[in-house]
């Protein structure tokens, strides 16, 4: 009995696919073989930093420096500025 030209064609792709299976795996274990772990340095001890939990830093928009009505400089205002 001979195999038909599909089965002919599976057959060589999966021999494809072993081949390129057991290559990655020869990658995979020198890549794992030739790293290096280095460990991770214990925590940094802060416990002497006071810290004020109930301070929240707020955010001041910023001025540009020819506006001297104190309007965000946004450009979204809709009145005129008076000259002083």
């Amino acid at each position: 009995m001979e195999e038909s030209a599909d089965e002919a064609a599976r057959r060589e792709d999966i021999l494809r696919m072993y081949h390129a299976t057991k290559e990655a795996l020869n990658v995979i274990g020198d890549v794992t073989s030739s790293t290096v772990a280095t460990p991770v340095p214990p925590p940094v001890n802060d416990d002497w930093i006071k810290t004020n939990d109930s301070a929240v830093p707020t955010v001041v928009p910023s001025r540009s420096f020819g506006d001297t009505n104190g309007c965000v400089n946004d450009h979204t205002h809709t009145h005129t500025h008076t000259p002083v």
